[in-house]
């Protein structure tokens, strides 16, 4: 039996994780970030949030030509419930083991997203085996701005809520991933 671990995420209006701990993480955001489109990487202590939710955070510092995503900070509890630590590693050339080179390239595309909307982006994360009779985890998640210039996305910080309701967040990544018609 193939033991793989399918990783994949799911954009939801921000309303959808409200109900969770990135709510949290929103209003810390958005309260350190003055009249500013994101607070400065100074201004964002994580420090002063609750553990609970310090430890599944991490954030990255963003880099231009070409473009990559380098850990600079990871979580304690993303390391709990991953197995890995993630810190000083850029995305474009470390091994997760958990992801092919389609699903490297959508995380790429999401951190996009928050660099150009320079807004908070949204969405359901799921951790899946690939047997019929695995597993899924699926948690609400958040990313965050963070710029040191006024101007740019400098850093992001991620949020994934592992403490929450985690049946419901399954029915709704289900809901959500299915087409329209």
């Amino acid at each position: 039996m193939d033991d793989e671990i399918r990783v994949s995420t799911v954009e939801v209006a921000f309303s959808t994780v409200m109900d969770s701990g990135c709510r949290t993480a929103y209003e810390f955001w958005d309260e350190r970030r003055n009249d500013e489109f994101a607070p400065t990487w100074r201004a964002f202590e994580l420090i002063e949030l609750p553990g609970k939710i310090v430890r599944y955070f991490h954030v990255v510092d963003i880099h231009e030509d070409p473009f990559d995503i380098t850990f600079r900070f990871w979580g304690t509890g993303l390391t709990d419930v991953l197995n890995f630590d993630r810190t000083g590693r850029s995305l474009l050339t470390t091994d997760m083991g958990y992801f092919d080179e389609s699903r490297r390239q959508q995380i790429l595309e999401d951190y996009q997203k928050v660099i150009d909307r320079r807004v908070p982006f949204t969405f359901l994360w799921d951790a899946s085996s690939a047997r019929e009779t695995g597993y899924s985890l699926v948690v609400p998640s958040i990313r965050l701005p963070i710029s040191n210039d006024g101007e740019r996305v400098t850093q992001i910080a991620t949020y994934f809520d592992f403490e929450s309701r985690r049946k419901e967040w399954q029915q709704l990544f289900e809901a959500h991933k299915r087409p329209f018609r």
